[in-house]
């Protein structure tokens, strides 16, 4: 089983200890990694930093740059990255404006551990697919230009 790459986006001081007590046995296990920045601007940083990250987990509010904004730039660094906000403003709105940016999920805060989980997995069996389809693309361009 491959590690998962999790980048998690907050300005929150508390949460890296947060997430790092309540996924300690998929942390352990070698199931997911977590790297942490605190606003937009870090997480494009390390994101330029070519460390394999699969999955972005991000709030909205943050100084710098929000999360909403961090969505149109992550296409920029790779396009299968999947992205997930996770917001205490469930509202409609931004609900539909962070789909409409590229979100491949919404969760509230205060964040459901379980659920954070079952979103990972689904995360990463969607971009497993995607991976797929783009290696069968390139294989296809390939023998094209043979």
């Amino acid at each position: 089983m491959e590690t998962c790459r999790i980048l998690v986006v907050d300005d929150e001081p508390d949460l890296e200890d947060l997430v790092n007590q309540r996924m300690r046995r998929e942390i352990r296990s070698g199931r997911y990694s977590f790297v942490y920045a605190r606003n937009g601007v870090e997480a494009l940083e390390c994101l330029s930093g070519d460390n394999g990250i699969d999955i972005v987990i991000t709030d909205i509010n943050m100084p710098e740059m929000d999360g909403l904004t961090l969505l149109e730039q992550i296409p920029a660094y790779d396009p299968k990255l999947r992205c997930v906000i996770v917001s205490a403003y469930g509202d409609m709105k931004n609900i539909r404006t962070a789909m409409n940016r590229g979100a491949f999920d919404f969760l509230n805060k205060p964040i459901d551990f379980e659920d954070l989980r079952n979103t990972i997995d689904k995360s990463m069996k969607h971009l497993g697919e995607i991976r797929e389809a783009f290696e069968a693309r390139d294989k296809m361009l390939t023998e094209g230009r043979s």
